[in-house]
């Protein structure tokens, strides 16, 4: 048996809908096999419009792609049995809160719990969790491995949801490679990247020459897993290319790159522009202005003019020193990044230099540069900041929070003018310690009590700020803790009464989801 064309199918049955099935002659489409198709009644017509119409509704809901006309439909296997349990009532319930919007920001977390805990999501929920996550890269990683056996088998129905099932941790699929969508290559890339690095370069180096720009781009970036110095000769080859996008792309890898010939070439220009003065009052650091650009330095992938950067010369430094691996600095004049960065700061160039370090230290992933660089952070309030983050993804979490809590004052409170060490509190991720829980919550009655009900508007947005931001960094435990507080403020600043409810909500559903890893299984999931 052969299946329709869905487009023409769809036409047909409604041009016999809009006729009239007693006015309309032409044969009504039959995907319900001949039972229904040779049953004999009056209204047998009407009925199996209405059931072809309800059957292809169903189909497209659940993902079902029909075949080409004429194309044989084959027998699809049965889903393999589930081999883990499915979430409880309390998981599902506050599951689909988050699929509907309520905690959105939650879900991420969740299900990388969810995969740990070996749970897979309950069949109702697994359409709207693969409609959900398909338009989201950034959930396609953690989907895969909830969907248990049944949501994979669905997912491999539908084109739109096969790349959630590439970004699952299985072996890779050639085919994707040839026919896939870019995400879907890039996932293949990535995979195969981390098994078998040297064959994913020969099919990227295979594969370049036909690839618009754009797309180079994103695929060369896949070499950054695993990136290794035979991976150099590609990437040079690339650095010369017409796209800005693509040179960039490539420049960043080879700055990684031990050993780089380009970073070599960009020592040799870096070195003469900067030189580290000694005299009887201690050290100073003298920057000395690039020659004008020319095409010499686009060889090595600095570019005539840099948006981060005021000025022609002065972005040519600025690449430079972004590009460059920090550490190159203290080993050439035996200096620590604190005095390094000290030094930077008292020269007429110090936001620049400061901002490109900012950059290199992120890109070289430099803890030591990074401690440095948070801690003068915290000491100036002109320094480009450095997201909390990525701070503690550099760092850890625990000495990012604890360099915060070494420079919150005793009294913590938000000025009108935003101190320095408000940036990092509004951004450092959780679990929060409780020392921190209780420093953010006695900036919070500080700014309001101390500036009385009707002087703290002009922190009103950052207050809302770190509360919205507490939802996720303070660990549920640490409930009562906020409860106590938040409680005794609710009178004094009733327009942030909802922003606490907001809080402790989010604690509450929090700790709902924590209990939902361990919760028994539905029966009939």
């Amino acid at each position: 048996m052969t299946t329709p064309d869905p487009q023409l199918l769809w036409t047909q049955l409604l041009r016999t809908a809009m006729l009239g099935t007693r006015h309309s002659s032409e044969p009504i489409p039959n995907l319900l096999g001949p039972a229904t198709a040779t049953e004999d009644t009056p209204d047998q017509r009407e009925k199996q419009v209405l059931l072809t119409a309800g059957t292809l509704a169903l189909v497209r809901k659940a993902g079902y792609r029909l075949p080409e006309p004429g194309a044989a439909t084959p027998a699809t296997p049965p889903a393999a049995p589930e081999t883990q349990p499915a979430l409880g009532p309390t998981g599902t319930t506050h599951l689909q809160l988050m699929l509907d919007g309520q905690h959105a920001a939650l879900l991420p977390a969740y299900l990388e719990e969810l995969a740990r805990h070996g749970r897979r999501v309950p069949p109702p929920l697994l359409v709207p969790l693969l409609d959900y996550a398909r338009p989201r890269p950034e959930l396609h990683r953690l989907t895969g491995p909830v969907l248990g056996s049944r949501g994979a088998w669905l997912a491999a129905q539908n084109p739109d949801w096969q790349v959630l099932l590439a970004a699952a941790p299985a072996p890779p699929d050639a085919a994707v490679w040839e026919t896939g969508a870019l995400r879907q290559r890039i996932i293949y890339l990535e995979t195969l990247r981390q098994r078998e690095p040297a064959r994913a370069r020969e099919l990227l180096a295979a594969s370049l020459p036909q690839e618009p720009a754009k797309d180079q781009a994103q695929l060369l970036a896949t070499l950054a897993i695993n990136l290794e110095a035979a991976d150099a000769p590609l990437l040079e080859q690339y650095l010369a290319s017409k796209s800005k996008e693509v040179r960039q792309t490539v420049l960043l890898l080879l700055a990684r790159l031990p050993g780089s010939a380009v970073v070599e070439r960009l020592w040799q220009r870096a070195a003469a522009l900067l030189t580290l003065k000694s005299n009887l009052l201690g050290k100073k650091l003298l920057v000395t202005l690039p020659a004008d650009w020319d095409k010499t330095w686009l060889t090595d992938g600095i570019e005539q003019k840099d948006s981060r950067f005021p000025g022609e010369k002065a972005g040519l430094l600025g690449q430079l020193l972004a590009v460059l691996p920090p550490a190159r600095w203290t080993a050439h004049w035996q200096v620590s990044p604190a005095k390094l960065l000290d030094l930077a700061a008292g020269t007429e160039w110090g936001p620049l230099l400061l901002s490109a370090w900012h950059d290199a230290l992120r890109l070289h992933r430099a803890p030591d540069w990074a401690q440095a660089y948070l801690r003068h952070q915290l000491e100036n309030d002109k320094t480009t900041p450095l997201d909390g983050t990525e701070a503690a993804a550099l760092l850890g979490p625990a000495a990012a929070q604890q360099l915060l809590l070494d420079h919150l004052p005793r009294r913590p409170s938000l000025s009108q003018s935003a101190a320095p060490w408000e940036h990092l509190l509004l951004s450092v991720p959780g679990p929060w310690p409780a020392a921190l829980t209780t420093k953010a919550l006695q900036t919070i009655e500080n700014t309001i009590v101390a500036s009385g009900t009707t002087q703290y508007y002009a922190q009103h947005y950052r207050l809302i700020q770190l509360l919205q931001h507490m939802q996720t960094a303070v660990p549920p435990a640490q409930y009562a803790l906020c409860e106590a507080t938040l409680t005794r403020l609710r009178d004094v600043g009733p327009t942030l009464a909802g922003y606490f409810d907001q809080l402790l909500t989010a604690l509450h559903f929090r700790q709902q989801l924590t209990l939902s890893l361990t919760e028994p299984a539905t029966l009939s999931a």
